[in-house]
């Protein structure tokens, strides 16, 4: 048979297999054979290009391994950074929503301030802010934050102040239990520990455990009814003519930096026509007594 006859028969095979194919799928079997047989091929054609990549992969620099391992470094320390800033936002956020709170219960304007320095002395309970003659601020005004009472401006500098808090043992607070208006003197504990101590409280006073002491306003000094401190311990000696009574002041002395400083309505902004009250007479004589103490007055 000549190449002719050959290539059309062949042809002519080739086409009546695929008619077949297509519309009876003869060679499914035939193909899925055909394909198993040849995954070996596949794989070995493929085994330059993975075994390229695995060269690149396991031949990588070190050098190119620190420089990313420092790189990770710095961007994991970024972010650590930004998150501390975030969390001391929102803690600084929460304390100005409350002091702005605080702020709606005083009488008067008031004016915001930022604690900036304690006092290293060690005799003394002070702390320095950032407001002071030209902001408006003059001797004896009261300083408060979004919990208590803090204490009073005794220094005005130009722009800043010094203010005496009520733990300091120079300085008497008029309260009064808010319970039943029983009025007392709180004055700044002497020990190391800051604290508040009631002064001359008849041994028969009704004061107990819990009380709530409150600014009593008498010395027009302090916003009336504004937290002062908690009753800590009550104890009577029947040989004493006073009771002891400690307190814990409410305003966070050492954690808190915002504050405010209260401006009465009527009150005329000069240091002249302002006077520290004197110290709180003591029925024993001693050497602290001849100190002029900032109390805010009975």
């Amino acid at each position: 048979m000549s190449l002719e006859y050959r290539m059309l028969a062949f042809l002519a095979l080739s086409l009546g297999v695929m008619f077949a194919d297509s519309r009876f799928d003869y060679l499914d079997r035939v193909r899925f054979t055909v394909a198993y047989l040849s995954t070996p091929v596949y794989w070995v054609a493929d085994m330059p290009a993975r075994a390229s990549s695995w060269i690149d992969d396991v031949f990588v620099s070190q050098r190119d391994l620190i420089e990313e391992n420092a790189r990770l470094r710095q961007e994991l320390l970024f972010a650590q950074r930004e998150l501390q800033l975030l969390a001391g936002l929102a803690s600084e956020n929460s304390r100005l929503r409350a002091l702005q709170e605080a702020s709606q219960a005083v009488q008067g304007r008031v004016i915001t301030a930022e604690i900036i320095n304690v006092s290293n002395d060690p005799g003394s309970r002070r702390v320095l802010i950032n407001r002071g003659a030209h902001n408006g601020v003059f001797e004896g005004q009261a300083i408060l934050d979004a919990h208590g009472l803090m204490g009073q401006v005794v220094e005005v500098l130009p722009f800043t102040s010094w203010v005496l808090l009520i733990t300091d043992s120079r300085h008497g607070t008029p309260v009064q239990v808010n319970r039943n208006g029983e009025r007392a003197i709180a004055r700044g504990s002497r020990g190391d520990v800051p604290g508040l101590e009631l002064e001359y409280v008849p041994d028969t006073a009704d004061i107990v455990v819990g009380d709530l002491l409150v600014s009593s306003g008498l010395g027009q000094r302090y916003p009336k009814d504004y937290p002062v401190a908690e009753v800590t311990r009550v104890f009577h000696d029947p040989g004493q003519p006073f009771a002891q009574i400690r307190a814990r002041p409410l305003a966070q002395m050492d954690r808190t930096r915002h504050v405010m400083l209260v401006v009465p309505d009527d009150e005329v902004i000069g240091a002249s026509n302002l006077e520290l009250i004197q110290d709180f007479p003591a029925p024993e004589a001693d050497e602290n007594n001849t100190q002029t103490d900032a109390q805010g007055g009975l």
